[in-house]
């Protein structure tokens, strides 16, 4: 009699088991992106007679016998991106060849705004109905201009390149036409002007409604959403002087001499010993460099901290999805210094 009640308890728990994991990826399902619609029981009937083809994602075999459809397991994105952000530089230190860092606090750094575009390639698949992982490679341009408001009046322009690897999830939630987004990931870039890799993750959470246009698995998709971006702060690099001070002239290096040769009280006479020596080797290799003598290899080093003026954006796009395999979406992002646009084409298939 106990082997009996053992084995309902143990045939009853698997069903229950079968119940949970099913109703779990029902109710995860991701319909935003996507073509899961409202079908009618004959079409529902239909579709649960039909096997599922694809070994992606877990349990999907399952979700189809219940009449539900959804995106194809894998797909290939490439996305362009550009993007302003606004930071203000703190804790500048400098120093020259292997001499050691000197606080150049007494620099008025302003607002320094970059742009960069970026063209991203994504490679992702649906683990579970409800679960997407993906990888991310990208190749990036910027430009900095930073404005130096005291000693000098002057900017110094910056164009590094980048190239970026990352990984990241999605988790998301449906309700009929509606959906609930959730993504996160993490990146590191490799940045042509800076020693260390910039470590970033992003996290955002995006609402949606999917409208269908007539066809099967075609439909225009609205969103809205929130999105934070964290970044290293701390950076960290070198550069010859001909490329940091590419629109210093004469008039700039005359007008500094003047300054630190004032026999008033001035800015100069309040520096340390240390921040003494790098104005006077800077000075002394601007001199050179704008004579047309050689001023050697010697880089100019330099580290700071990056702090941007806001880390969160309000997030609105569109998505058009032409059938099952194409979509097409077009997102803008907008916050505290900050702006991105975002243009994506991704390709979904099965195996």
């Amino acid at each position: 009699m106990k082997r009996l009640e053992i084995g309902n308890k143990t045939r009853l728990s698997k069903k229950l088991l079968s119940a949970l994991i099913v109703l779990f990826g029902i109710c995860f399902l991701q319909p935003a992106k996507a073509q899961v619609t409202k079908l009618s029981q004959e079409e529902r009937d239909s579709l649960a007679a039909i096997p599922y083809p694809y070994v992606l994602p877990i349990f999907g075999g399952k979700i189809r016998e219940r009449g539900i459809d959804f995106p194809l397991p894998l797909g290939i994105m490439t996305n362009y991106i550009y993007q302003e952000s606004k930071y203000d530089l703190e804790n500048p230190v400098i120093g020259f060849g292997d001499s050691e860092l000197v606080s150049i606090d007494f620099v008025d750094f302003k607002t320094v705004k970059n742009r960069t575009n970026i063209i991203n390639f994504r490679a992702d698949a649906w683990v579970f109905p409800f679960l997407n992982l993906y990888g991310i490679y990208a190749r990036s341009q910027s430009r900095s201009n930073i404005r130096i408001g005291f000693p000098l009046n002057i900017e110094v322009e910056a164009n590094p390149t980048g190239e970026t690897w990352g990984f990241g999830g999605v988790v998301a939630y449906g309700l009929g036409n509606y959906f609930a987004v959730g993504n996160l990931n993490y990146s590191w870039t490799d940045i042509s002007s800076l020693d260390d890799k910039v470590q970033g993750t992003v996290a955002s959470l995006r609402f949606g409604r999917n409208f269908e246009l007539g066809k099967p698995n075609r439909g225009i998709i609205p969103t809205v959403g929130i999105q934070f971006q964290k970044i290293t702060q701390d950076s960290g690099g070198e550069l010859p002087i001909s490329t940091i001070f590419s629109k210093f002239d004469q008039d700039n290096l005359n007008d500094l001499k003047e300054q630190i040769a004032d026999d008033a009280m001035n800015w100069y006479d309040e520096l340390s010993l240390p921040q003494k020596l790098v104005v006077d080797r800077l000075v002394n290799a601007l001199d050179n460099w704008l004579a047309g003598r050689d001023v050697g290899s010697t880089p100019l080093r330099y580290q700071f901290d990056k702090v941007p003026l806001g880390e969160w954006s309000f997030q609105v796009g569109f998505q058009y999805n032409h059938n099952k395999h194409w979509w097409y979406r077009l997102e803008t992002g907008f916050g505290p210094g900050r702006f991105q646009v975002m243009t994506s084409i991704n390709y979904r298939f099965g195996i």
